[in-house]
């Protein structure tokens, strides 16, 4: 604006590189000036307007991402406390107390260890319960594309593989992919009622791409509690982009491009 406002009351006063002897041609090169000077200050608002946009939501995926770690922290504490913990506490008592038992009575020793293996199955379930969802160790070893494999195999419902990475990649990448696949596979099993499912992990020049599709019945929504939040959070937070379209009664598409380095 001021620079504007300079250049006007320069040629008015017929000062500066807009003058010349046609006052038509002073006008028009005016005129052409400050067009072009409120088109570049219109682009580079939207410019940093757009910056300004990203950077909010960059900050609350992190304070979302901060929350959540939190309340999983919880959670499994809380889990630990009130299941696994107690029943292998009450598990010490009993084994103290059937190793008491089986020498006043060594005849009901057999009896004592099946019980107890029993109750030590069942803590091992609680603890495989608890868990799910934690970093998996084969995708350290063995890394996404057997991960995936796997997943796939032990998947209920049909899944095709149609591209895999042939490379390892970071740890956070691989890690960020693998929770896409696994919980766009169970959302598609558990809630959507499909019948196939199509995974796409492809690894292109500085990204990765990951595609999982599905004939279920759509409808899903970030808001509607089924992790697909929590995905935009992670996949963002590593400079991703993620995206959910879920049209009711057409299946989901969910689609994910992560920055990738070996």
């Amino acid at each position: 604006m001021i620079a504007a406002g300079f250049t006007v009351w320069e040629t008015t006063h017929f000062q500066g590189p807009f003058v010349f002897e046609s006052i038509t041609r002073s006008v028009l090169n005016t005129q052409l000036y400050l067009a072009v000077s409120a088109l570049t200050t219109l682009c580079l608002a939207a410019v940093v307007s757009e910056r300004e946009r990203a950077a909010e939501a960059l900050r609350a995926s992190r304070a979302r991402l901060v929350e959540t770690t939190d309340t999983e922290r919880r959670r499994l504490e809380h889990n630990l406390h009130d299941g696994a913990q107690q029943r292998l506490t009450g598990l010490a008592v009993h084994l103290s107390l059937a190793a008491e038992r089986a020498r006043q009575e060594p005849d009901e020793a057999g009896v004592l260890i099946e019980n107890l293996e029993a109750e030590l199955s069942l803590a091992i379930d609680e603890l495989r319960e608890l868990a799910h969802g934690i970093h998996p160790p084969m995708l350290t070893n063995l890394g996404l594309a057997y991960t995936i494999r796997n997943l796939a195999a032990r998947s209920p419902v049909e899944v095709e593989l149609l591209e895999l990475p042939s490379r390892r990649l970071d740890d956070t990448v691989e890690a960020t992919a693998y929770y896409v696949v696994a919980e766009a596979i169970t959302n598609a099993q558990k809630h959507a009622r499909a019948s196939s499912i199509r995974v796409r992990v492809a690894d292109g020049a500085g990204s990765l791409l990951v595609e999982i599709v599905d004939d279920g019945a759509g409808g899903a929504a970030e808001s509607s509690g089924l992790g697909l939040g929590g995905l935009r959070d992670r996949v963002e937070a590593i400079g991703g982009t993620f995206e959910a379209d879920s049209p009711a009664g057409r299946g989901t598409r969910v689609t994910a491009v992560i920055p990738a380095r070996a």
